[in-house]
């Protein structure tokens, strides 16, 4: 009988890794990174965007000049204007940002990618936008995103939950 429920627990938790390395497919798979950064004394918009970008995970000690948050911002105001024109499908290429912010492309895209991994730009093909122009809309997307993968998180630690408990029973 032990042997048994040994078995069945290897089973289990076997069944277990592997369910959890599968990928799951997702349309608006990335990665979020929440950090709790001291905000600012100031109310100066740029400290502000600062802090926001801080706290979604940017800035780290290399990047100095805060060449993250210029990316960001020109995506930002772009997409600003391009909604406030009536447009929606005019994204700006990797080429078209670094020279707005007189980097090299390859550091543009280098943000660019991290930015994307994040979900706080969209890719359009070889263009990019920001996810909205409005960064209290962003931050409410990226919160009720974030809402639903620990919803789906707490449905499986129920189930897993239950069948350990099952388990241990027999």
């Amino acid at each position: 009988m032990q042997e048994e429920n040994e078995k069945k627990l290897l089973t289990f938790c076997h069944r277990l890794q592997l369910t959890r390395r599968k990928p799951v497919p997702d349309r608006h798979g990335f990665q979020v990174v929440i950090r709790r950064v001291e905000q600012p004394f100031s109310a100066h918009a740029d400290e502000e965007f600062n802090w926001l970008l801080q706290c979604l995970g940017f800035f780290e000690p290399i990047d100095k000049g805060k060449t993250a948050a210029s990316v960001f911002k020109e995506l930002v105001k772009a997409t600003g204007q391009l909604q406030q024109g009536g447009g929606t499908g005019n994204a700006l290429s990797s080429s078209e940002i670094a020279k707005r912010v007189n980097m090299s492309r390859g550091a543009v895209t280098n943000h660019l990618n991290n930015l994307h991994r994040s979900g706080l730009i969209l890719k359009e093909g070889s263009k990019f936008r920001a996810r909205s122009k409005s960064m209290l809309r962003t931050v409410k997307e990226l919160q009720d995103e974030i809402d639903l993968v620990f919803k789906k998180m707490e449905e499986t630690a129920k189930e897993l939950d239950k069948e350990m408990d099952e388990l241990l029973r027999e």
